[in-house]
């Protein structure tokens, strides 16, 4: 199929240049190639036309939500066949001719066409979701001066609000949706299963899947050259480099005159306008405010400002998991009894303290200086 096959958008030969001017910089082919390959994706996301990132992210999501159903059908349907030839006692069983089954009129839900109407509900749910991710990834990586430099890119973490924004309102959508189909009195038990387990654990798998699913399906839809633009980025990077090392370690009989490294070097770098040394000086400014900025969340705050954030993380996880395991033990709850004791709501206090300090744990350990 043509729309499968590798559109080729990027020139070729900027590629080829890009590549061997992180060569000439020092870099090995193989890191030369992975560099290139990432920063085309990350450019293309950021200078893609807006209705191009929404439809590929529309796709995106969309095809995600028809491949889980496509794969939970396939794994139901061969669990079906397997319990059906072992039986009910675990041993294979003869199959014995039977008549035909009398013809249904609808589709039952065990069958294939029956999650239709939920592949119906979940694609477009999905492909809403997609294009909202589409959007944080674009301004991500603008944000972070992807147009303008190679090597010093100034991570935001803005996108992870914008992110939870979409998933919040994709959850609202998604409650809404179940609440309306499957009732008042089992939409609320579903729905708050949805809202404290199912939509987490959801938005993190299409998190961890929707990049590398997003970056092969938009240069179907856009037809940005991203290798153009790419390459005089790499390569008055590059050139900086290779001048910095030049004017550091100086001249030397061997020099690496074997990759004419310092004649294209001085080439690219003739052709700038601002001069090479006001462009290190930006260079060296910007990387004492990206070190001060980053410094100011885990060691430039007080003791109490961080103690607070601290015990903030610990309260609400610690509340949230509190009311989960309580909803979640009256919904397991024997028929026979109309409550559930008091022990029941001390156990899910304790396991909901344990779960909150050690998600602060994590994040004092792991995440705090991100």
């Amino acid at each position: 199929m043509h729309w499968l096959r590798d559109p080729q958008r990027d020139s070729r030969e900027d590629i080829r240049a890009a590549q061997q001017a992180l060569v000439y910089a020092g870099y090995p082919h193989g890191d030369a190639v992975t560099e290139v390959a990432t920063h085309l994706h990350r450019l293309r996301a950021a200078l893609a036309a807006p209705r191009h990132a929404m439809l590929a992210g529309f796709l995106t999501g969309a095809g995600m939500a028809v491949g889980f159903f496509l794969v939970l059908t396939l794994a139901l349907g061969g669990l079906g066949v397997v319990m059906g030839t072992l039986g009910d006692s675990g041993t294979p069983t003869e199959f014995a001719p039977a008549a035909a089954p009398a013809p249904q009129a609808g589709s039952s839900p065990s069958s294939p066409l029956g999650i239709l109407p939920a592949v119906a509900v979940a694609a477009p749910v999905l492909g809403l979701a997609g294009v909202g991710m589409s959007r944080v990834t674009r301004n991500r990586w603008r944000r972070a001066g992807v147009l303008q430099t190679f090597v010093d890119l100034r991570p935001r973490r803005r996108y992870l609000l914008e992110t939870a924004v979409v998933w919040l309102a994709v959850a609202g959508l998604i409650v809404l949706i179940v609440w309306a189909l499957a009732g008042p009195q089992l939409g609320a038990t579903v729905a708050q299963m949805l809202a404290f387990f199912g939509i987490p654990v959801g938005a993190s798998a299409f998190a961890a899947w929707f990049p590398k699913m997003y970056a092969w399906i938009l240069p179907r839809v856009s037809p940005v050259d991203a290798a153009a633009a790419a390459r005089p980025i790499i390569e008055r990077e590059a050139a900086r480099q290779i001048k910095t090392e030049r004017d550091f370690y100086g001249a030397s009989g061997y020099d690496r005159t074997a990759y004419d490294r310092n004649r294209w070097a001085n080439a690219i770098l003739g052709a700038e306008p601002e001069g090479y040394f006001a462009e290190a000086q930006r260079r060296e400014d910007r990387a004492r405010d990206i070190a001060r900025r980053s410094g100011s969340y885990s060691y430039g705050i007080s003791g109490p400002r961080r103690l607070a954030r601290y015990a903030l993380i610990a309260g609400v996880t610690t509340g949230v998991a509190w009311l989960f395991i309580q909803r979640l033990a009256w919904i397991m709850r024997p028929f026979d009894s109309s409550d559930i004791g008091p022990e029941v709501g001390v156990v899910a206090l304790l396991l909901g303290l344990l779960l909150g300090l050690g998600l602060t744990w994590l994040y004092a350990r792991y995440f705090e200086a991100l």
